[in-house]
């Protein structure tokens, strides 16, 4: 693809996106500094961080100083970050066996984890309203299917079916309509919708509320966790993710625990849940270890591809690996969980995989002794 092999392009692009940036991207209710305060900052993370500034208002770097804003990584989808990850970290040609998720879980059937039962894939050519029926009937346990694109992302497109007294309702997000009446628009991938663990449903109980766990596959062939965080729905939303209107919270991966403060998209915080009134801080999230070895299970058994994210979902039996993330979005990530590169041992991986983009990252490598 043209912009995935020409960067300075790319960047170019952005630069010219940065009033959109100013004018649509900030948060200015929550925003404490002047605007032209904000301008000042927006420029010197381009230059000389060198990235697009859209982590400014979800991140609130405006209440961080510069000096704490150079461990955070940025975007991997900005021009510098995404040349770099793509020479080994990210392969290009290889992310379509995650982003495809009928691909994705036949390869994730050779491993050693717990998927949701599948019904394949469907199409506007078949008789889709058929077969959807026919899985309600065929299966007597199961009350509730979702229906994803099948390259979707970011929970667009993705519709839950639903069988309420003998009839199939289906759940766009927007309205509720008889499956005779339901326009599928493209193909899609059909689950079964996993029961989630008592607890965290007293938190969020509209959807099934997942943990994105990133991992990275390092060159001397381990796996590390390098963020993990956990989302949550929303009123009726049937789905957790932060861009439909979720919230997520950072989780300390050495404890499972969750930390003090969860975000939506725009940057707002939030103590509790907004409709549960559940407080975040230190909720253990049930068999965390449990957990982690599923997400280095998934990486583990793909070397080909070292930088990838899992939404793991917990059920009374056990954790099940609902989806697996070619390109996680790091932004949210350090929303959430803080900067990347605070954790030495990440910032020391990414070096050997020549990650880090500007001289500011690279002099976090220098012991504190010799900048002093």
């Amino acid at each position: 693809m043209f912009q995935e092999s020409h960067p300075y392009v790319r960047r170019f692009i952005r630069f010219l996106a940065l009033p959109y940036c100013y004018f649509k991207l900030i948060n200015w209710k929550e925003c404490k500094v002047g605007k032209w305060q904000v301008v000042k900052d927006l420029l010197y993370i381009f230059f000389c961080l060198k990235y697009f500034p859209d982590n400014y208002s979800p991140c609130r770097l405006w209440e961080k100083s510069r000096d704490e804003w150079r461990y955070y990584y940025g975007s991997s989808y900005h021009s510098y970050q995404r040349s770099k990850l793509r020479k080994e970290v990210q392969t290009y040609e290889r992310q379509i066996l995650f982003d495809d998720k009928s691909i994705c879980e036949q390869l994730c059937k050779g491993m050693d984890v717990v998927l949701p039962k599948s019904f394949g894939v469907i199409s506007p050519d078949d008789e889709y309203n058929k077969i959807i029926k026919d899985i309600f009937n065929g299966n007597v346990k199961i009350s509730k299917i979702i229906i994803k694109p099948i390259l979707g992302h970011a929970g667009r497109g993705i519709v839950l079916a639903e069988k309420v007294n003998n009839k199939v309702i289906v759940k766009t997000g927007v309205s509720n309509v008889d499956l005779n009446n339901f326009k599928l628009s493209g193909k899609a991938f059909v689950q079964e919708v996993v029961s989630q663990d008592e607890a965290i449903s007293k938190i969020s109980s509209s959807s099934v509320n997942t943990i994105r766990v990133l991992t990275l596959y390092t060159m001397t062939r381990e796996v590390i966790i390098i963020s993990s965080s956990m989302r949550f729905g929303v009123g009726e939303s049937f789905v957790d993710n932060w861009s439909a209107g979720g919230v997520a919270i950072g989780v300390d991966h050495e404890t499972g625990k969750l930390k003090k403060v969860a975000y939506d998209k725009y940057g707002n915080q939030y103590h509790k849940h907004p409709i549960s009134n559940v407080t975040f801080e230190n909720f253990q999230i049930p068999k965390w270890d449990q957990i982690l070895k599923v997400a280095a299970t998934v990486q583990g058994s793909c070397p080909f591809y070292k930088l990838i994210g899992m939404d793991i979902a917990m059920t009374p039996d056990g954790p099940v690996l609902i989806e697996v993330n070619a390109n996680p979005d790091l932004v949210f990530q350090e929303q959430t969980s803080g900067p990347l590169l605070r954790d030495k041992r990440v910032l020391k991986e990414f070096d050997k995989y020549d990650l880090l983009v500007n001289k500011y990252q690279k002099n976090l490598l220098i012991p504190d002794e010799i900048t002093a």
